[in-house]
């Protein structure tokens, strides 16, 4: 018996997915000066300039279904939070915000049960429209969060990892959400969300950009609009942009929220290291959706959203400022995850994994099924960068063949990985 590996171009998926906490998931963005604003944009027409004096780290992409699920099961080992089968409520501090809704079919990845806790599922929808053969939620940006819910997650990360807390734990809430630092999101010590001012400086880095990518016209190799897939992608299916930067999916997939109070009209002063609306009843999002129109890709367009909703084209990723003392502008943050995986093919003996590596790593290659779980495991020794070849049999442990279907062929190193999803037959 032989077993094939068939590449699919129309399901295709290359992603980066970063598994670990914290420092880890981001990168560093100098600090500096931009005009924030294009004259064009839906609520950018004002430009003005901003100044932002302390540089900060920046998630590389929206946080996934997978990282929100294993913080938000630690916030419930630990009495953080309290759960129900349609929805994740907030306990700390006597906080109740709806933080996570669970209760949509068409929508919702995450569910919970008492007996197991929280697991992930293929969404009715993202089936229906989108991968009608299925697909891992695992490396999906996590979606159906309100406001409160994303910067829980900031304020759960801080917390493992020994930091205060960012965001203010107010029983009574004011309209608009919690406060972060006091005021002072700069001076957080703790994870948090991006600044208004934050994301579109780092999505325009660093020549003032109309798109993440450039001033070349949005298409679907380029974003993740306007229903090109009709649900989201794993983080990487789209080129790095900015690519000084190596961050991913600045523009499209879901809207990221930020932490500043929205106000529309921005004006036209000089500013330093601004913190938007201290009041009214919106958060600040920026970047577009999967589902969105193609003018809310540039940089500067800014939308908004009630810090009780959540949707399924609505997310968020992390930043945290950097600390003062020994701050760096250097920018390291891409050697990590800079792998490209060249082919995945048949071979006469079984399977022909190719892949190349950018920096000295000992990389393991994992093959899952449709839900996401773990087949087989190969973990390979130390290599040097460049192009690295692996003949396998496709066969579990005991030698048995993997089923027919479609799998998923993970490449992982250093907590970064690459994943290229294939159908194998018999």
């Amino acid at each position: 018996m032989r077993t094939a590996l068939f590449l699919i171009p129309s399901m295709l998926l290359l992603a980066f997915a970063i598994h670990a906490r914290g420092q880890d998931q981001v990168v560093l963005v100098p600090a500096g000066s931009f005009v924030q604003g294009d004259g064009v944009a839906y609520c950018g027409e004002d430009e003005r300039q901003v100044t932002l004096t302390r540089d900060f780290h920046l998630g590389i992409h929206e946080v996934t279904n997978q990282q929100y699920l294993e913080a938000l099961q630690w916030a419930y080992d630990n009495g953080y939070v309290t759960a129900t089968s349609s929805a994740v409520f907030d306990n700390l501090d006597g906080s109740a915000e709806l933080l996570v809704y669970l209760g949509s079919d068409d929508y919702s990845e995450i569910r919970f049960d008492e007996e197991i806790g929280f697991w992930l599922r293929q969404a009715n929808y993202a089936l229906q429209y989108a991968y009608p053969e299925g697909y891992a939620p695992i490396d999906h940006p996590v979606k159906m969060v309100s406001w409160f819910g994303a910067a829980r997650y900031c304020d759960w990360l801080s917390m493992q990892e020994g930091l205060p807390r960012a965001y203010e734990q107010e029983p009574d809430p004011p309209a608009g959400g919690w406060t972060c630092n006091g005021g002072d999101p700069y001076g957080a010590v703790g994870f948090r969300l991006p600044t208004d001012a934050e994301w579109e400086y780092a999505a325009q880095w660093d020549d003032e950009r109309t798109y993440p990518w450039g001033d070349e016209s949005p298409t679907c190799g380029r974003a993740n609009y306007d229903y090109c897939v009709s649900w989201t992608a794993p983080p990487g299916a789209h080129p790095s942009a900015p690519d000084a930067l190596g961050l991913l999916d600045m523009a499209g997939s879901v809207w990221e929220l930020c932490n500043d109070g929205f106000v529309c009209s921005l004006g036209s002063e000089p500013v330093t290291d601004p913190v938007g609306s201290g009041g009214g009843n919106y958060r600040v999002a920026h970047g577009g959706s999967w589902s969105g129109h193609s003018s809310y890709l540039r940089c500067s367009a800014r939308n908004h959203e009630e810090p009780h909703d959540h949707s399924r084209s609505l997310g968020f990723r992390i930043a945290r400022s950097a600390p003062v003392s020994g701050a760096s502008s250097s920018n390291k943050h891409r050697a990590s995850i800079d792998l490209v995986v060249e082919t995945i093919a048949s071979a006469s003996d079984g399977l022909r994994i190719v892949f190349r590596l950018r920096v000295p790593a000992a990389p393991t290659i994992g093959i899952y099924d449709v839900s996401g779980r773990l087949l087989r495991e190969l973990r390979l020794p130390a290599a040097d960068p460049g192009r690295h070849e692996i003949h396998w049999r496709a066969g579990e442990e005991d030698g048995r063949p993997i089923a027919s279907g479609i799998h998923f062929v993970r490449l992982q190193v250093a907590g970064a990985s690459l994943t290229r999803k294939a159908l194998l037959l018999h």
